[in-house]
């Protein structure tokens, strides 16, 4: 018979005083972190309910855990899904979206010319070595796009609505529609645009995948993913998710979750920020090209409008400098406001290198079909003032042309 707990042995006491409290009348008004790695229900028989899916409940986090389900619920309720997972990053998103479409030996992936570099090589290198074909294709083009459907009529297509880095705009709605006449699923990659601008399963999407690394989280301290998606496809994304391991840490969820209740407050002031500081970019002349979609020579100006919810550009501004890498490196370590990171949607404006980082495993002649050059750079807008970023930006570029001299 068990002694009680008067009885036990300091050493036994030290071990399980203060866990496992009942929970109290009240609740915070901030949702805990919840770092257990396991959780008991009130019965055998409730863990085996659990445990055999028949209802919901927590047993071990790489199931379930209550600061991770708090995230995906918020970010399906900003999307308008039915069910929501995270991850624990996105890369780790876009790899279960494109598990949950069943893809298999003989299907085929079509992805947009424009993606994120690491999402056409997740698929080339972990989908096509397996026999699936995956094909990339310029969808900006929507008679492009129809062609390329007809003739390879994929299981899944995948894009971006807004591209990294030269923010060319798809229509996403438009390629949906073809999409599912051939009967494709269609994932898009909605980190750029984020549910304030765009919200794909409005316009017939499968499955949103975020890095919410990006803007979600949007401080720069967390690293993690997140799908929003139909119900039809939460079992087995939910299974494989368990199989895979690929789940997000409590503190993470936590942090990203804070992070997005200024989403609004953020986004919209880098947004405004973004497009005023294309215009000064351009108005400079410091600069070969500058790509923001409300540019009059955007090639996609008009579209942009009436893609985005409020007709925002979005955050991220791409420049060309004249040169290549020397010049670039240059003007990166000349930058003193504007940080040289690889990563987009933290407070503080941020410049990254495509050649070096985002699109480093891409060949010079399938960046060059994208339109990246060697003197392309990605700037990530913040929320400084605007006229502090340009400065900076012109001041090392003017810095770059001096060492040309």
């Amino acid at each position: 018979m068990a002694r009680s707990e008067r009885e036990w042995d300091l050493r036994t006491t030290l071990v399980h005083a203060g866990e496992r409290i009942p929970p109290q009348a009240g609740y915070p008004t901030v949702h805990d972190i919840v770092v257990s790695n396991s959780f008991v229900p009130e019965s055998p028989e409730a863990a085996d309910a659990i445990l055999g899916g028949q209802r919901h409940g927590y047993t071990y986090s790489r199931h379930n855990n209550p600061t991770v389900d708090a995230l995906a619920e918020a970010v399906r309720r900003l999307e308008g899904g039915e069910c929501g997972l995270a991850y624990s990053s996105g890369m780790a998103a876009v790899h279960a979206a494109l598990l949950a479409t069943a893809v298999a030996p003989g299907d085929a992936i079509v992805v947009s010319r424009d993606l994120y570099g690491a999402s056409i090589n997740l698929t080339q290198e972990l989908f096509a070595p397996f026999g699936v074909t995956v094909v990339q294709a310029n969808l900006v083009d929507l008679e492009e796009a129809a062609s390329v459907l007809r003739r390879v009529r994929p299981k899944v297509v995948l894009f971006e609505v807004l591209s990294n880095p030269l923010l060319r705009v798809v229509d996403g709605a438009a390629l949906t529609a073809m999409a599912h006449d051939v009967g494709a699923q269609v994932i898009v990659d909605n980190t750029f645009t984020t549910p304030l601008l765009v919200r794909p399963l409005e316009f017939g999407a499968d499955l949103v995948v975020h890095s919410a690394t990006k803007y979600l989280g949007g401080h720069g301290d967390a690293v993690g993913g997140v799908v929003v998606t139909y119900q039809r496809y939460y079992e087995r994304m939910h299974r494989q998710q368990k199989l895979l391991g690929a789940v997000l840490g409590p503190f993470e969820a936590w942090l990203i979750h804070r992070g997005l209740k200024t989403l609004a407050l953020r986004f919209e002031r880098q947004c405004d920020n973004a497009a005023a500081l294309a215009e000064r970019l351009v108005a400079s002349g410091r600069f070969r090209r500058v790509h923001y979609p409300l540019l009059p020579d955007h090639p996609e100006h008009d579209r942009i409008r009436h893609v985005t919810r409020d007709g925002r550009g979005g955050a991220v501004v791409t420049l060309e400098l004249p040169g290549g890498k020397p010049e670039v490196f240059e003007f990166l370590r000349s930058l003193e406001l504007v940080v040289p990171a690889t990563t987009v949607g933290d407070v503080y404006s941020l410049a990254l290198y495509p050649v070096m980082a985002s699109h480093r495993s891409q060949t010079p002649e399938e960046r060059a079909a994208m339109g990246i050059t060697e003197g392309t750079v990605r700037i990530a807008v913040g929320i400084e003032a605007v006229e502090d970023i340009a400065e900076d930006l012109i001041a090392a570029a003017d810095r770059v042309a001096a060492t040309r001299k």
